[in-house]
């Protein structure tokens, strides 16, 4: 889960990249949408996963409608249409868009952690030790009789778990409550939470663990590209925002400071960044509005054509 969101703050570095680039330029990968300014420049175009998860919501049971055909995916579109128009002039703003977003947002994360904490808690009980987390979700560890492929070894997973933990605590009593239990599940969603996230995407992408992300690193994070595979034409950008940008004070490396304002700036909105996004991407008269007409042209930008993503919030939430 903390992954799909860290792919989300790439986005908005990449939104935040492309709008520093002096010459305006941008360019589009599939993991990485680099946005424009709203008025007069091409739409991006890509893989819009993200786009469809930020919108929609996720979810494992998703998959359930993946067959809709593109006449009901519009059809269940034009719903979530007029609720998120929540003054009914026709039109979607940014900020209609933003609210939807975040609202997205807070359930998917509540729907995660109400079912976690259904699995992990006995029923009656209003918080969770660690010792309780660690032997139900790795107990299994210490099982002389289980062989894992390749030998792998769950230290560092049991660690970065650990120490999340006791950053949720806020209270430091040693147990979760619920609203905690929340900041420990999704940490990416709570700014209490912002060092534990920096932290993990750090310690992802430093495939050296020197403690911090150089150049080689940072690249392969975002393209893997096979072997004689050529190189896409955005990473020539991506490299030159990592060094003027990104690598603050020249040494060629990322460290956490900078690996923060990267991903999760002081002022870091991402419901607006997507928000942001969307509207770049589909408002084709530039005028910083959506319409019906021209989200049901993109409507695969939103929900994709065969991957549609939102009927089980509509089924599932009254509110929608």
């Amino acid at each position: 889960m903390l992954k799909r969101n860290i792919v989300a703050l790439l986005v908005y570095s990449s939104v935040q990249a492309a709008v520093l680039d002096k010459e305006g330029q941008h360019s589009s990968d599939s993991r990485v949408h680099h946005a424009r300014p709203l008025a007069g420049v091409e739409r991006v175009e890509g893989d819009y996963e993200y786009d469809h998860e930020a919108f929609l919501g996720g979810g494992d049971t998703l998959n359930e409608f993946n067959e809709l055909s593109p006449a009901e995916s519009k059809r269940r579109l034009l719903i979530i249409l007029d609720r998120i128009d929540t003054d009914q002039d026709k039109y979607i703003s940014e900020e209609e868009l933003r609210m939807w977003i975040e609202k997205v947002q807070t359930t998917e994360a509540r729907r995660d952690t109400d079912e976690l904490w259904e699995q992990k808690v006995p029923a009656g009980d209003t918080s969770i030790s660690w010792l309780q987390y660690r032997n139900s979700t790795y107990g299994f560890v210490d099982d002389p009789t289980v062989n894992f492929p390749g030998g792998f070894n769950f230290t560092s997973m049991i660690q970065r778990d650990d120490r999340r933990f006791n950053k949720a605590d806020r209270n430091a009593d040693g147990v979760l409550d619920r609203d905690e239990f929340q900041n420990f599940v999704h940490p990416e969603e709570s700014w209490f939470m912002r060092d534990v996230t920096v932290m993990e995407t750090l310690e992802e992408m430093d495939k050296d663990n020197d403690g911090k992300i150089g150049m080689h690193e940072f690249i392969n994070d975002l393209w893997k590209g096979e072997e004689g595979e050529l190189e896409p034409d955005w990473l020539a950008s991506e490299r030159d925002q990592f060094l003027t940008h990104r690598d603050k004070d020249g040494d060629g490396f990322l460290n956490f400071k900078e690996v923060q304002d990267w991903i999760m700036p002081d002022d870091f909105d991402l419901p607006l960044v997507e928000a942001h996004h969307l509207i770049a991407t589909v408002d084709s008269d530039d005028d910083n509005l959506l319409t019906k007409d021209e989200i049901l042209e993109r409507y695969d930008v939103f929900v994709g054509s065969t991957a549609t993503r939102y009927g089980i919030l509509l089924n599932r939430h009254d509110e929608f």
